[in-house]
């Protein structure tokens, strides 16, 4: 095996920040507390760490509601912790994999936040999936459920205090979709992407890699697959989930995957 396709024959170890090691002695783990505990990791054979969220985050999904892809949450450190613990992985010749979460970002996000300020149709709401509703604005724009229940939209207040657009969540209300259709979408995490490379990171595991690319018309989803007793995604095959869901592997994701790809090539 080839050393620039690495991650076929490493040992990976998957790090959950917060209840891994606390090295500050406040009750969360930390990055200082995988420092420290690196040694024995090492001595375990890891090849490669692959840490969970620690990005800024009102943590209102366990991380995965992040609010600054550049920023460390205070609760996990500094950014140079961060530095810190790459230098002291890589001088026990350890990788770092660190979560990318690029379906969606948290509410707080200031890219979501001038969405929200700005009016409809402008550039600012184009970096997400706004929509006009149905019945004169008053239902979602389609009827895709919220894989943590309830629908997938939620409408937002406009500038002058009336109901104005929907949005699109795939997940909780707090997570609003990213729109890829968008060039710069794919622009800002290309930028999100090199800053980690840029410090060391040595590759991302994508977090709802098959969920970014939302079918063209946001079409409804079948009547039968929402109701309760039809065959369910779980219990679907790949092809079959794909057919059933327009927001679940559609094929322009391939595309984002190969853009990813030629930015890692260029780090080695």
């Amino acid at each position: 095996v080839q050393d620039n396709q690495w991650w076929r024959s490493s040992v990976i170890y998957q790090i959950y920040p917060r209840s891994f090691a606390d090295g500050n002695d406040d009750g969360i783990g930390d990055l200082k507390g995988i420092v420290q505990r690196l040694d024995s990791l090492a001595a375990l054979g890891v090849d490669a760490l692959w840490l969970s969220p620690f990005f800024k985050s009102p943590q209102k999904d366990a991380g995965y509601d992040i609010a600054d892809y550049k920023a460390i949450d205070p609760l996990f450190g500094t950014m140079d912790d961060f530095d810190t613990m790459v230098a002291e992985a890589k001088a026990r010749s350890m990788r770092i994999i660190v979560d990318l979460v690029p379906n969606h970002s948290s509410d707080q996000h200031e890219l979501f936040q001038a969405a929200l300020k700005a009016a409809p149709g402008s550039p600012e709401r184009d970096m997400y999936i706004f929509r006009e509703g149905r019945q004169a604005g008053t239902l979602p724009p389609n009827n895709w459920p919220s894989v943590f229940g309830g629908q997938a939209w939620s409408r937002v207040r406009e500038s002058d205090g009336s109901l104005g657009q929907w949005y699109l969540h795939m997940f909780d209300s707090s997570q609003p979709d990213f729109n890829w259709s968008n060039p710069k979408v794919l622009e800002y995490f290309d930028g999100v992407i090199r800053f980690g490379l840029d410090r060391g990171v040595a590759g991302f595991r994508i977090d709802v890699a098959h969920g970014l690319v939302k079918r063209e018309g946001l079409p409804d989803l079948l009547e039968e697959h929402l109701e309760s007793g039809f065959k369910t995604e779980v219990s679907m095959t790949i092809e079959e989930m794909e057919e059933a869901a327009p927001y679940w592997g559609q094929p322009g994701i391939h595309d984002i995957n190969r853009r990813w790809r030629a930015i890692l090539k260029e780090y080695g």
